[in-house]
């Protein structure tokens, strides 16, 4: 995600490594959300980057009272008094200061007494005192380690001042010890709203969500729902490249070999059952003394079980295909780049730079190494690198749309971070002379579209989605951006751009990318049990770990920030994403 108004979640530490763009886009996950952000594209490295406020001491409210009264002056006093609602009060606040004196020379059982007294004369009315003496109360019980009694007393406090933040943090604090992670994550997620996202509340929250996100996916039958026709064909276009899907080596396949397990994982492909093809090459492999497409088999199931989210399965087949003496160069090329794609999807970019570095290496006249490192170099910012990438490539081939596409977006970016307008609009306006030759090309629509919604020109961003969408009909992804375009544009086209979301899914009911753009469509309408169950359908849908963690934690995250928000009466704090899960080369894309 390039750019957000409030972000989502980045890695929970505000500290580590900053200084290391690669080590620290490298856990820049999506694991939790407590404010769903604006994003322009989902991506396996979001940008997630919380407004610190400055440290704000807050003043301890002194007692004007005297010296505590001994205890017979103080019955006296009771007795004396009794009913009138002021005096019970200040005996209720004397009680609390003798509790404290008990507290602080660490005799917490005699503390809970005075507490206890205190709560027990206070005048129902006193309800912001009430909620203190419940709150000093749940605080001895925490140092005799009673964390059910501090939640107990501390949901007393809480009900009385909702936004009683240090009894919301001591609650927060002993649910999670005794691992009751939910309510734990809600009190998180409200103290957050309440205190300006703290980095140590956020990393309270990124901790228990990732426990939540782990024993959810741990119930998790396997996954049997189908890939999204249009996840696959997006993702597998990434690689022009790519010998086995080129249309030319299929029809071979298809007609000289028609009885092929190959020939049949094509028709799998045409077909839809894309779950099907890594078990149709694999009988193609076993196969090997009859078939002359061992080698093609191998990168086609190799791209399927990245698809799948079976890594380590993939990164076998590529590197059965690269350590190959009989494989072409075109194919070690294919090969080399999805075993870096791999990486990414792995969140090692350490270990993907260094897989371009060499792909280059050992292709030096190929375009593609050199357009997919500087994609990867734009996401993680190093702009003036992934410039010289992008150039290079152009050198080596003029007319590549991918490299020109890319090459624009970084010189977008940069124009933006270097606060040059005029590099920017040069960047938006060499786009737009594209229009004409490249309207049907899904990677173009994309590219521009992302590039108007990164420089907040929604006008002109939804401008040609209207045209791209009558272009190129029918396409999901289309669809959800402009969807959110018309959402961020304007609320009163809510109606309409929830019937292209619901018109999308139909298309492809499977599709991750629209299913978590429609939750936070929900989300903004604070409708968040509905958001909750459109990431469920996209858990039953998606393959890895990575990303089942990602959307468990956001699963989570959703339904604790939807009970905050309402016990605070607040609406939902963000803004609408005018963009969603993007491919990797637009930079920001889902790996």
């Amino acid at each position: 995600m390039a750019s957000y108004l409030r972000k989502v979640t980045e890695t929970s530490s505000a500290t580590a490594n900053s200084n290391n763009p690669a080590n620290d886009l490298g856990k820049r996950i999506v694991k939790w959300a407590l404010i769903i952000g604006v994003p322009t594209a989902v991506c396996v490295t979001a940008y997630l980057v919380y407004r610190q406020k400055q440290n704000r001491t807050a003043t301890p409210r002194r007692s004007s009272l005297p010296t505590p009264l001994a205890r017979g002056e103080r019955e006296t006093l009771t007795t004396t008094l009794d009913g009138r609602a002021t005096n019970r009060l200040t005996s209720a606040i004397e009680l609390k200061n003798e509790g404290n004196v008990k507290y602080r020379e660490q005799k917490f059982d005699e503390a809970i007494e005075f507490y206890t007294e205190a709560i027990e004369t206070c005048p129902p009315e006193s309800t912001e005192e009430l909620a203190q003496f419940y709150q000093n109360r749940a605080a001895a019980w925490e140092s005799l380690k009673n964390y059910e009694k501090v939640i107990e007393d501390c949901s007393k406090a809480i009900e009385l001042n909702p936004k009683y933040i240090k009894c919301i943090q001591r609650r927060a604090r002993a649910a999670e010890t005794i691992k009751n992670f939910e309510l734990a994550l809600e009190d998180y997620s409200t103290v957050c709203f309440i205190d300006s996202y703290q980095p140590v509340y956020i990393m309270a929250a990124d901790r228990v969500l990732s426990e939540l996100a782990k024993r959810y996916i741990e119930t998790l039958p396997p996954s049997t729902a189908e890939l999204s026709k249009d996840f696959v064909r997006t993702s597998l276009n990434e690689f022009e490249d790519d010998p086995t899907i080129n249309q030319a080596f299929i029809d071979e396949v298809l007609s000289s070999q028609p009885d092929s397990s190959l020939a049949r994982a094509y028709e799998a492909f045409d077909e839809g059952r894309f779950t099907d093809i890594p078990s149709l090459c694999t009988q193609e492999i076993e196969s090997s003394e009859t078939s002359t497409y061992e080698l093609e088999a191998l990168l086609l199931r190799g791209s399927f079980y990245l698809l799948m989210g079976n890594y380590a399965e993939a990164l076998d087949d590529f590197n059965k295909v690269i350590s190959n003496p009989e494989a072409s160069e075109n194919l070690k090329l294919n090969a080399e780049l999805k075993r870096a794609n791999t990486k990414i999807h792995q969140r090692d970019l350490e270990g993907a730079l260094q897989e371009y570095d060499q792909c280059i290496n050992n292709h030096p006249f190929e375009c593609s190494p050199r357009v997919h490192r500087g994609m990867l170099k734009t996401l993680l910012e190093s702009y003036s690198e992934a410039h010289e990438d992008f150039t290079e490539a152009l050198n080596i081939m003029p007319t590549n749309l991918r490299a020109k596409y890319q090459k624009l977006i970084n010189d977008a970016k940069i124009g933006a971070k270097e606060n040059r307008p005029e590099r920017v609009e040069q960047a938006l306006s060499s786009f737009e002379e594209y229009f004409d030759s490249c309207k049907k090309d899904i990677y173009y629509a994309l590219a521009i579209t992302s590039c108007y919604l990164d420089n907040d020109r929604k006008d002109k961003a939804l401008h040609y989605l209207n045209r791209f969408v009558e272009e190129i009909p029918n396409n999901p992804t289309l669809m959800a951006l402009k969807a959110n375009c018309l959402m961020s544009s304007d609320p009163s086209n809510n109606a309409e751009a929830e019937e292209l979301f619901v018109d999308a899914l139909r298309i492809d009911p499977s599709n991750e990318t629209v299913l978590t753009m429609f939750a936070i469509f929900k989300c903004n309408r604070n409708d968040f049990e509905e958001a909750a169950k459109l990431y469920e359908r996209a858990i039953k849908c998606t393959r890895g770990e990575e990303k089942l963690q990602q959307y468990a934690a956001l699963l989570y995250a959703i339904r604790a920030q939807g009970r905050a928000i309402k016990r605070l009466s607040l609406h939902f704090p963000g803004g609408f994403p005018p963009a969603g899960g993007l491919a990797n080369w637009m930079g920001g894309g889902m790996v």
